[in-house]
């Protein structure tokens, strides 16, 4: 090998993350979409995610590590498990599989159901406060102080005065 280009088993693993990342896309984002026949349950888009991951990471294991995601991505650079160049190199695969994957989603998905290719949004009718406070809510949870627990089982659970609500 020549120095200065990428060893064989480097580009299968960049391979192998822009794969995973946008299979991981094309399912779980194609498992929210609004069909008019019938939207999906909450517990069916949940069972593709995570089957979805599933397949990614037993898939890519043993190429690249199974990352699938920046985030991860960044959790091993910050433990000290890849080096940077690495990394970075992942997460533009990852970006670039999950831009890919989208796409293709986008391109095989019929015109009147992908007008919001699977984001949430909130109903049309809220109120501009009632919005603001979902978003805020939803982003930040607000703990509040609630009485100790009685029951023998949030005892044993760990659960202390302060509570997300």
């Amino acid at each position: 090998m020549r120095p200065g280009l990428p060893s064989v088993a480097f580009c299968r693993a960049l391979v192998a993350e822009f794969l995973a990342t946008g299979l991981y896309v094309f399912f779980g984002v194609g498992s929210a979409l609004s069909w008019p026949s019938a939207l999906p349950s909450v517990l069916q888009v949940a069972i593709t995610f995570n089957l979805a991951t599933a397949v990614a990471v037993q898939v890519t294991w043993k190429s690249s590590g199974a990352h699938v995601n920046p985030a991860v991505t960044l959790a091993f650079l910050v433990g000290a498990h890849i080096s940077l160049p690495r990394a970075l190199a992942y997460v533009v695969a990852q970006l670039a599989g999950a831009t890919a994957g989208a796409a293709v989603l986008y391109g095989v998905t019929p015109g009147d159901v992908r007008d919001s290719l699977g984001v949430n949004a909130v109903s049309p009718g809220t109120s501009g406060a009632s919005r603001t406070n979902l978003e805020m809510e939803r982003g930040h949870p607000i703990p509040r102080l609630s009485p100790p627990p009685t029951s023998r089982t949030n005892l044993e659970m760990g659960r202390g005065r302060i509570r997300v609500v």
